[in-house]
């Protein structure tokens, strides 16, 4: 008993500790200020861009201007919740492309707080706290001209001190500025002379700077907005007897509807009648220098500092063209990330127009377009790409001449996501599992394109279970439990649904682990990660079990314990936020907490203030039989009442007249059933409650008063629900009732009955072999049975044939005797002379013959007197 006092006191200030020091799961939070889009542009007026870890899906990142006296960071926060302990390891991790199936990874040193690591050749400032995770930076200095460009996937990974892992999705760098860089922009005063342009060689091209192609440049370059380029474009009036530099002072923008320029420096002069203006000039220049690049005039004057001569102009004697004429190619496809910023880009088709000139139209899936943004070679598309942007354009160009005469341009845009998991909550963030149970989950997902799923535990991950398997088998040496998991999935993919299945089956303590998916397809990747909790299940150093009794057990009070492993009560509380409760169930049938004290409370009562023990008292609780004494007159009579109606005075009658099983029964056993139940204190994580409805109803019952939490507790375990056999049978206890004794006229009642039923069964053998034997050896008295039914057996046999006279025959002797009756030496006599004194023997023979019974002396003379005057003595000599 002191023993179970000291552990319950034990419990009891476990219980009084607060939930301080639970340790939450490892996770990515949000950073404020992060941007959130999918696509961001770092550019002059937006030089820095924050990004953390928390975003599910990934996003691109474009180095688009940038200026050579300004700076630009990209920050990339991977930072996490507050740990209570120092994290094991952050790294930073990058691959070139998406097509790389292997991560190179960089661990931050423990020692140095700040520093830099190299990824893919580019250069990142960190700065690492242990308990909240690091930053990870990317600085371009004023006038930094880098050799090659900062491209990449780029995420980190985090690993805590209970070797969970987590990874962010990945960041994708382009870096647009490295290409823009690679064309020629250096400053001249060197003038291109230009003859008069024909007519028929409109649209007319215009190279700001020549020896450099783009072809070489990635797809993505081809689909973002001109402004992003280096060059402008702009012309001067009145250029002659002006350097390049002079006119450069005066330059004027091209006009959008005379000129279309690309972002490799190409620009194609539109409309001839801009020539016809006067005498003009066009230059380009770099947007970081006023000097120009390129000048373009009709003629000029080669000196030191060559002057123009005459400007750019038309050839009025040419002829224009006669039919039309595709400049750029009548096929093309465009690849658009959705939510992209589109800005200026747009659809262009470059074509020369027969004279008389052409009418267009823009077209999408067979519809027209709005004229708004519309032109003869472009077509101006939203300043953000969405779903509604996909499609396939056509620009027709028709001879106003010859209507045969016809171009047709298509433009097939296709807008393009990475893979989204449409219900983030099919892994919760922090996800309980009890002991010996299994884990699964469906998690549907969203993706244009055929995307492979990688399934992780911790660290490792696969795209299929043998192979998963397979790795954790591998690192038995250092988590021998983990390199066990039973897991499984598997990824259906098709038009009606997209989804994957994970199940992990048996789970044992040990195996806490990060479960993480990812999706990936060549446009984006998406993942989503869940913290698994393995829960111990309940273990007992008292329990129930041990209170087990057959034989007087229900002479005196006890009392029965149950009582938790107090380090296992501690570790509910520090790891996972987890209070225990303990009741009872008696008899299946009532419970500890609603005790009818005029009812089972007589018998049965809670003393303890956690609940783990339990006082029985067989004939009724003595101090509440005290108090009761001390109970008014009143009181007193409607007791003696309550009595004389047959009020139970033991906690086995009670049980018998209460137990609701259709009559008065007495029990054979009092069975005391332990109930412990689990509740969770932390709303972070979720788990599966018990079967029942009725028992999600008990969340929020018997939290306990000294719990501080703030949240409401939820029920996530219960012991009436438990399949392992071996903790069900501890936590019940089961004590025998002493059998009712048997009355002495009931035991005289059975003796008779018993009495009776051996004379009953000796009766019946006695008349089965007198029935059997009766006959056996008796005479058949047939004459006196015969005359009781008025019949003369004698006069019937008289008159029978076979009693008349006897008659010789002649006839052959009988076959089967060597004798005949008639032979001479067959002697036959009479009674009178004694011959026939042997054929007693024969008689009886003859008797059983005929049927009949042997006759006794008296019935034998008097039938031998019957049967003289028929029939002849047979010697007893005769043989056969």
């Amino acid at each position: 008993m002191v023993l179970r006092s000291v552990v319950a006191v034990v419990l009891l200030f476990l219980l009084a500790v607060p939930f301080g020091y639970f340790q939450q799961s490892l996770s990515f939070v949000p950073v404020r200020n992060a941007q959130q889009g999918s696509v961001v542009y770092i550019t002059n007026t937006n030089p820095i861009a924050v990004l953390d870890a928390s975003s599910p899906t990934s996003r691109t990142v474009y180095f688009a201007k940038r200026s050579s006296y300004m700076e630009q960071f990209l920050v990339f926060y991977c930072r996490v919740n507050t740990q209570t302990t120092v994290l094991r390891s952050i790294l930073l991790c990058c691959r070139k492309d998406r097509s790389a199936s292997e991560r190179q990874c960089y661990r931050i040193p423990d020692n140095k707080p700040t520093g830099k690591l190299s990824c893919l050749r580019t250069n990142f400032d960190y700065v690492y706290d242990g308990h909240v995770g690091a930053n990870f930076s990317i600085k371009i200095e004023k006038m930094q001209d880098l050799n090659y460009p900062i491209t990449g996937l780029f995420s980190c990974s985090v690993t805590d001190s209970l070797q969970t892992t987590i990874t962010s999705s990945e960041l994708e760098i382009r870096d647009v500025v490295y290409y823009i860089r690679q064309l020629p922009a250096k400053p001249s005063n060197l003038i291109t002379s230009i003859k008069p342009i024909s007519k028929s060689d409109f649209p007319y091209a215009l190279e700001c700077a020549s020896g450099f192609s783009s072809k070489d440049w990635p797809s993505w370059m081809h689909t973002l907005n001109n402004n992003l380029g280096i060059y402008q474009w702009g012309f001067c009036k009145d250029c002659v007897s002006q350097n390049a530099m002079t006119c450069m002072e005066k330059r004027i923008p091209l006009p959008s509807d005379v000129s279309l320029s690309f972002l490799n420096g190409t620009m194609y002069l539109l409309d001839p009648s801009f020539l016809a203006k006067g005498d003009q000039a066009i230059m380009c220049k770099s947007d970081e220098n006023e000097a120009p690049i390129n000048t373009f005039a009709g003629d000029f004057q080669d000196s030191p500092v060559p002057v123009i001569k005459s400007g750019l102009s038309l050839d009025t004697t040419s002829q224009g063209n006669q039919h039309l004429v595709p400049l750029t190619e009548l096929t093309q496809r465009y690849i658009i990330v959705d939510r992209s910023p589109l800005g200026g880009f747009s659809l262009r088709a470059l074509y020369r127009e027969p004279e008389g000139g052409v009418h267009f139209q823009w077209q999408k899936d067979g519809l027209a377009l709005p004229t708004k943004g519309a032109s003869k070679f472009s077509y101006q598309l939203p300043l953000v790409a969405d779903a509604k942007l996909e499609g396939f354009y056509e620009l027709t160009v028709t001879s106003s001449v010859q209507p045969e005469d016809k171009l047709v341009f298509t433009f097939d845009i296709e807008v393009v996501y990475g893979p989204i998991f449409t219900d983030l909550s099919c892994l919760s963030r922090l996800f309980y599992v009890m002991k010996g149970t299994n884990f699964s989950t469906i998690c549907p997902f969203d993706s244009k394109v055929t995307s492979r799923c990688l399934v992780g535990v911790n660290q490792h991950e696969a795209s299929n279970p043998a192979e998963l398997r397979r790795k954790l088998a591998g690192e038995a040496s250092l988590n021998r439990k983990l390199s066990e998991l039973d897991i499984d999935f598997s990824v259906q993919e098709d038009s009606s649904k997209r989804e994957v299945r994970v199940s992990i089956n048996s789970m044992q303590t040990g195996q806490d682990f990060e479960l993480a998916m990812r999706l990936e397809n060549p446009y984006g990747d998406s993942h989503t990660y869940s913290s698994l909790k393995v829960i111990p299940i309940p273990k007992l150093i008292t329990s129930p079990q041990s209170s087990n009794c057959a034989v007087d057990c229900d002479s005196k009070p006890f009392n029965v314990s149950c009582v938790l492993d107090p380090v296992l009560v501690q570790q509910w509380k520090q790891q996972y936020e987890i209070s225990p409760t303990v009741s009872w169930v008696i008899h299946s049938q009532w419970l500890s907490e609603q005790l009818d004290p005029d009812g089972i409370g007589r018998f049965i009562g809670v003393s303890s203030v956690d609940g783990t023990i339990l006082s029985v008292w067989p004939q009724g609780n003595p101090e509440s039989q005290s108090f009761k004494d001390q109970t008014t007159k009143a009181d007193e009579e409607q007791d003696s009442l309550a009595t004389s109606t047959g009020r139970p005075n033991s906690l086995k009658e009670y049980i018998a007249e209460n137990s609701g099983s259709g009559g008065p029964r007495h029990p054979e056993d009092l069975v005391l059933r332990c109930r412990i139940r689990l509740m969770v204190h932390t709303n972070e994580a979720e788990f599966v409650p018990p079967p029942g409805l009725h028992l999600r109803r008990l969340t929020r019952q018997h939290a306990g008063s000294l719990l501080s939490a703030s949240s409401e507790p939820r029920l996530m375990y219960d012991s009436s629900w438990e399949t392992d056999t071996n903790l069900v049978s501890q936590l019940i206890a089961t004590r025998a009732f002493t059998p009712e004794p048997v009355p002495a006229a009931a035991s005289l009642a059975w003796i008779a009955a018993v009495v009776i039923g051996v004379i009953i069964v000796i009766v019946v053998i006695a008349l089965s072999i007198w029935l059997y034997t009766r006959d056996r050896g008796e005479t058949y008295k047939l004459y006196e049975k015969e005359r009781a039914h008025g019949n003369d057996p004698i006069q019937e046999m008289k008159e029978t044939e076979g009693f008349k006279t006897y008659q010789r025959q002649e006839e052959q002797p009988i076959a089967s005797s060597r004798y005949s009756l008639n032979d001479e030496s067959m002697h036959v006599g009479s009674e009178d002379d004694g011959e026939l004194d042997e054929y007693e023997g024969i008689q009886v023979i003859l008797y059983v013959r005929m049927g009949f019974s042997p006759l006794d002396s008296r019935e034998r003379k008097r039938f031998n007197g019957l049967l003289a005057p028929y029939y002849p003595a047979i010697r007893p000599n005769l043989t056969r």
